[in-house]
C-alpha cells in the first residue's frame, strides 16, 4: 500500500484525484475538505460505487488506522490508492506548526 504524509493533503488537486474522507458525516460537515467525497467507514460496503477508478484515491480518516484498512480494500479492487498517514489528526498538527 502507498502512503503519503498528512501535510501533503493541501497540495492535492481534487480535479485530478479523489480525496475519500471516511470520517463520520458530523466530522466531515465540521471540517471536511472542499472537493472531497464523504463515505463514512460504516457505509464503505455500499459507498464504494461513488468512487471513480480513472484517478488515484487518497483515503483520510481521523487517525490513519481505518483509512489503511479501506486503502487495502480498494487496492484489492484495483484502485490506485494512497493512505494518508496519521489522518486528520496529523493534518491539524501540521497546520498548527504552520500557525495557520
Amino acid at each position: 500500500m502507498k502512503n503519503i504524509e498528512a501535510a501533503e493533503i493541501a497540495a492535492l488537486d481534487t480535479n485530478k484525484v479523489t480525496l475519500l474522507d471516511i470520517r463520520s458525516k458530523e466530522e466531515y460537515e465540521l471540517n471536511g475538505f472542499t472537493g472531497s467525497v464523504n463515505v463514512p467507514f460504516d457505509e464503505i460496503g455500499s459507498g464504494l460505487s461513488k468512487l471513480p477508478k480513472d484517478k488515484p484515491v487518497y483515503v483520510l480518516c481521523r487517525t490513519g488506522d481505518l483509512s489503511a484498512e479501506v486503502a487495502e480494500i480498494l487496492e484489492d479492487r484495483d484502485y490506485d490508492v494512497y493512505n494518508i498517514e496519521g489522518g486528520y489528526a496529523a493534518y491539524t498538527v501540521y497546520l498548527a506548526g504552520k500557525n495557520v
